[in-house]
């Protein structure tokens, strides 16, 4: 028998954002895409978090955030919307400008939005033993007015029973950013009266995102070695890309972590785990150029000044030309030791991993399978609008 708690009621702010827009994908790529989009966003909701909400649950794209207590004032409570917007909206806006798979998923994150729905009342909290869950019928309203008929895309609605609760929201029109407009909607338990605010107004306080140059200054050529990968280059571009698989084909490597985004774009970041303890070189992955036959990019260290150019060249359907070049800027000692110690040492690591990189495509290729990651090329030709 499960044991089961339950909290007497108390006064609570309920806050939920809620994400919408998605498009329902009909390719794998897209599908496996699209929810780790919607994991960084939910993410950087939760980062924005500044008010110490609670999180009671993730319902999907929407984020069920509460605080017990006395309300919050009309300031506060914006201010902490606007903080989640703008999150919002600048990481939408890394995508358009550093993203580098061509799916539907990634290439219409644009048409992404976001809407907050802020109550405040009664709500008790049930334990079934470690789990701890939010009830009542304050909860049930605001989960109601998810669905609503006010015209705009994105808004923060805000129900008259948190107006009533907190005698700062007279201060609303002084510190919103729009002009508040009253709604109601009627359901079987009676009429809901609210208050929203467009948030479109908030789209000039969205940051445009930075362009940072990873390039090493002075950067020589240490060693350069290249290597025919008997598979696709969309899968021996999948596979090289993945961040997360750089053990899969690098001799020594144990694996990744530190890893900055979920879907590899312009500006990922990632640890390659070398070393028993978990220590390894931090990688920053910039400068993708890629056309059907030919794709280059780089992987720089910013600590060693080392980076890997990596190109790709197709040679036939089944065949791919992959070279790799290592830069590095060098003091004249360090470009003797290098000369002395190191770069035959180096030229034997890349010559086998590329060998290994070839093994692992062809196991691939003779089970019928793709490799996980998959970036996607050129742009979907289908998709269909939920």
């Amino acid at each position: 028998m499960q044991s089961r708690n339950h909290t007497e009621a108390v006064p609570t702010l309920l806050f939920i954002p809620d994400i919408s827009g998605f498009t329902d994908f009909v390719h794998r790529t897209e599908v496996s895409h699209s929810r780790h989009i919607i994991e960084e966003l939910l993410e950087v909701i939760i980062d924005a978090n500044e008010m110490d909400l609670e999180i009671s649950e993730i319902e999907g794209d929407a984020i069920l955030f509460y605080r017990t207590g006395k309300s919050l004032s009309a300031l506060q409570i914006l201010a902490q919307v606007e903080k989640m917007y703008t999150r919002f909206h600048a990481h939408l806006r890394k995508y358009e400008s550093q993203r580098i798979c061509q799916c539907g998923a990634c290439g219409s994150t644009g048409d992404l939005s976001i809407k907050f729905i802020i109550h405040y009342g009664d709500v008790a909290r049930k334990q079934v033993k470690s789990y701890s869950k939010l009830f009542g019928k304050d909860l049930i309203v605001a989960h109601r007015l998810m669905k609503n008929m006010i015209p705009e895309s994105e808004y923060v609605l805000i129900t008259h029973q948190l107006l009533n609760a907190c005698s700062s929201w007279v201060e609303i029109k002084q510190v919103a950013w729009d002009t508040p407009r009253q709604g109601k909607e009627e359901y079987d338990f009676g009429a809901i009266d609210y208050c929203y605010i467009s948030l479109h107004a908030l789209q000039s306080h969205v940051p445009e995102p930075s362009v940072q140059d990873y390039a090493l200054a002075r950067a020589t050529r240490n060693v350069e070695l290249e290597s025919v990968i008997n598979a696709p280059i969309e899968m021996v571009f999948d596979v090289v890309s993945d961040v997360h698989a750089k053990h899969l084909w690098m001799v020594g490597v144990k694996g990744s972590d530190k890893i900055s985004d979920k879907v590899v774009r312009n500006g990922t970041q990632h640890r390659c785990i070398m070393n028993e303890d978990g220590s390894g070189p931090f990688f920053t992955s910039h400068d993708f150029k890629i056309s059907k036959d030919l794709i280059t990019w780089t992987d720089t260290d910013p600590v060693a000044k080392m980076s890997l150019v990596i190109t790709f060249r197709r040679i036939g359907s089944q065949m791919t030309r992959m070279k790799i070049t290592v830069l590095a800027t060098h003091t004249l000692f360090s470009r003797i030791m290098y000369l002395l110690r190191g770069r035959k040492k180096q030229f034997q690591f890349f010559s086998a991993s590329l060998a290994k990189l070839n093994d692992y495509c062809q196991d691939l290729l003779r089970e019928g399978k793709g490799h996980a990651s998959s970036i996607l090329l050129e742009p979907a030709a289908v998709s269909v609008r939920a």
